[in-house]
């Protein structure tokens, strides 16, 4: 068993995307943020520092890991990786590297911070719990009044002030600059899509971190003004299905299962679990 890491992006990606796309829905964070980085690469932008490696066996990838400090370790694995292998893992790493939290497939993310803490002497902390679902066909809804539409530049204020409020409810509130820039990028990759009802915005979405085959559906956010009369799961039924017209084989998204509404909502739509996510930080 042996630890591999990588200083070029394009060659690791050429590297472990036939691995991550063995399952490329439940693979979609690792194997998105790799192609955003891969295009940021071949535009000349600065990267930052990486952290891209693979653990292997008899010649085999077990286990992909990334960072982009000062972000969390992202881990992905065949859902069967061993307990041996994620204690090596988690040994290596910890004596050369130490991460600020981990996030990954659940069961694989529980054992590896587990025995980092251990090594690291530290404490986990729990940051979310998540599902991740796959949409190939949308299911048809109830009619809902208004229609969606591409967010324009005249949207960037609305935008702004959801992105906080969206990254507020979510724990990892964004700062005013952080908000505004993430709308304004938003609109110039023509990403966000708004659902408009008499004139008025009252729901958003976005589109992010595209793979091969699909992409990921992310900044779902209806003020609580506008909650509870069916805004979020129209937008986000009309959105899947523009995004599979456009020609993408399927869609996927992350739910924090504290919130069984959301659940609930996106399985009406047609999405279907495929996995669970996790995210803990550490402490001391």
């Amino acid at each position: 068993m042996k630890l591999r890491t990588f200083t070029d992006p394009m060659k690791y990606l050429s590297y472990v995307q036939p691995f991550l796309e063995e399952n490329e829905a439940l693979h979609s964070l690792p194997l998105g943020l790799l192609f955003r980085i891969v295009k940021k690469q071949k535009n000349g932008e600065e990267l930052g520092k990486l952290l891209l490696g693979t653990i292997e066996e008899d010649g085999r990838i077990k286990l992909c890991f990334i960072q982009t400090p000062p972000h969390n370790l992202v881990l992905a694995s065949d859902q069967n990786l061993s307990e041996g292998t994620l204690n090596f893992a988690s040994e290596k790493l910890s004596k050369e590297y130490l991460f600020p939290g981990v996030l990954g497939e659940k069961t694989i993310v529980e054992q590896f911070s587990k025995t980092y803490c251990e090594f690291r002497n530290c404490n986990r902390k729990l940051k979310m719990n998540q599902r991740i679902y796959r949409l190939d066909k949308v299911t048809p809804i109830k009619h809902v009044d208004g229609q969606l539409r591409k967010a324009e530049k005249g949207d960037t204020h609305l935008l702004k002030e959801w992105i906080q409020l969206f990254s507020n409810a979510m724990g990892e509130p964004f700062t005013d600059v952080e908000s505004y820039e993430r709308s304004n990028q938003f609109i110039d990759e023509g990403t966000a899509a708004l659902w408009e009802n008499n004139g008025q915005v009252v729901s958003m979405a976005n589109e992010s971190r595209p793979t091969r085959k699909g992409t990921t559906i992310n900044f779902v956010y209806t003020p609580p003004n506008h909650e509870r009369k069916g805004y979020a799961s129209a937008s986000v039924a009309a959105f899947s299905q523009y995004l599979l017209d456009k020609g993408y084989q399927f869609c996927t998204l992350y739910t924090d299962l504290s919130n069984p509404t959301s659940n609930s909502i996106y399985m009406k739509i047609g999405y279907k679990p495929v996995g669970d996510s996790i995210v803990y930080t550490f402490e001391g």
